[in-house]
C-alpha cells in the first residue's frame, strides 16, 4: 500500500469513519494520449492501485476492452483511465460526405449524402441527401456509409 493511501485510511479509522481499500489492476497508458486519438492495446499496461470500496468501476480495467476507441480528453501516462474519457470511434462526422445505401428486395439504391448528426458504428443518425436535400435516417455501418431504415425518414 502506498504511504497517501496509508495516511488515508489512518486518519479514517482515528475519525471512527471505515473504508475498505482493496489492490485493483487498472489499464492505464505508457505515454500521454491526447483528445482524439484512437487506443491500441499497445499503447497500454496494467498497474495495481489502492482503491476505496466502489471506486473501482469509475475506471477502465482491462486494456482490451479500449481497442479501438477514442479519447474524449487528455490521458496522462501511468494514470487510471476513468471510464467517461473514452467513447466509441465515430466513423461519421457532422458536414462530411457520406455514402446512403437503401437494400430492398432486389432493389439497392446507392447516393452521397452531408451527414447532419455524428454517429459512431450502429447508430441511428440523420443524413441530407445532396441530389434533392431529403433528410434521411440511417444506421452508420462498419465501412462508415450509412444504411436508410424502411422509409427513410
Amino acid at each position: 500500500m502506498r504511504a497517501s493511501g496509508a495516511l488515508l485510511l489512518a486518519a479514517l479509522s482515528l475519525c471512527g469513519g471505515s473504508v475498505l481499500a482493496a489492490e485493483t489492476e487498472l489499464a492505464v497508458p505508457l505515454r500521454t494520449i491526447c483528445p482524439g486519438d484512437v487506443i491500441s492495446a499497445t499503447m497500454l499496461v496494467d498497474r495495481s492501485f489502492d482503491l476505496r470500496d466502489g471506486q473501482g468501476g469509475a475506471f477502465v480495467r482491462l486494456p482490451t476492452s479500449l481497442e479501438g476507441k477514442v479519447s474524449k480528453r487528455t490521458l496522462l501516462a501511468n494514470q487510471p483511465i476513468p471510464v467517461l474519457a473514452v467513447e466509441e470511434q465515430r466513423l461519421a462526422l457532422v458536414g462530411r460526405q457520406i455514402r446512403v445505401e437503401y437494400q430492398e428486395g432486389g432493389l439497392g439504391i446507392s447516393t452521397v449524402g452531408s451527414v447532419l448528426q455524428a454517429g459512431a458504428l450502429g447508430e441511428t443518425i440523420s443524413v441530407r441527401i445532396l441530389d434533392g436535400g431529403r433528410v434521411v435516417f440511417g444506421t452508420v455501418e462498419r465501412d462508415g456509409s450509412v444504411r436508410v431504415h424502411d422509409g427513410g425518414s
